[in-house]
């Protein structure tokens, strides 16, 4: 299933509301993403999500560092990045498996739980240039200057809770215990907030 399916297996038919600012509410789930900061050469991307429902929800929001060994940690400031010409896409959720890839082991993100009523705030850290970064990208991922970029929004992904949901219970190598769920009941499942264009510090 490819990135567009996900992207219709929202809170609502119509998708999400594009607003053409930085705050987003998709049924009772909200979106709020701060001004975009450049810290350096880095990139700061702050945002909260309110949950409104009255469950609570897994943000699908826990990317992961691969060393050459082969050790895999938790990496609380990632995210995906896919640049398509002046337009780049910053998206912290379950990125499907394209039909065309095999794949041993599909890339699952720790979920995080947020109660109903309760609003959590992350961010994100973007080195620049910004870099495409995908997880079955099979050829090297683009390279943007700030100053090119014309578009940037951010994308992130959860699931509602429900009696059904499952989620595994692991550690990283470096022993910091995280959940997930399996990557099938995260594909049918996932809904998606997405920002409007976000305002690029000068």
């Amino acid at each position: 299933m490819g990135l567009a399916l996900l992207l219709g297996c929202m809170g609502s038919a119509a998708g999400p509301t594009n607003t053409g600012r930085s705050r987003v509410a998709e049924g009772d789930v909200e979106l709020k993403v701060k001004p975009v900061e450049r810290d350096g050469e880095t990139l700061v991307l702050t945002y909260e999500v309110h949950n409104r429902r009255a469950q609570a929800l897994w943000l699908l929001d826990g990317l992961f560092d691969t060393a050459p060994s082969g050790h895999v940690t938790l990496a609380p400031d990632k995210a995906y990045v896919d640049v398509d010409g002046s337009r780049v896409v910053v998206s912290r959720m379950l990125l499907a498996v394209p039909d065309d890839v095999l794949v041993e082991s599909p890339e699952v993100p720790a979920a995080t739980r947020v109660e109903a009523g309760k609003t959590v705030s992350r961010r994100v850290v973007l080195a620049l240039p910004v870099r495409e970064a995908l997880p079955y990208a099979s050829r090297p991922g683009e390279t943007l200057p700030l100053d090119a970029v014309r578009e940037l929004r951010l994308r992130v992904g959860y699931l509602v809770d429900s009696p059904e949901l499952t989620l595994h219970e692991t550690t990283d190598t470096e022993g910091v215990a995280y959940r997930y769920p399996s990557y099938g009941r995260a594909v049918q499942g996932q809904q998606v907030l997405e920002s409007g264009p976000l305002t690029l510090p000068k």
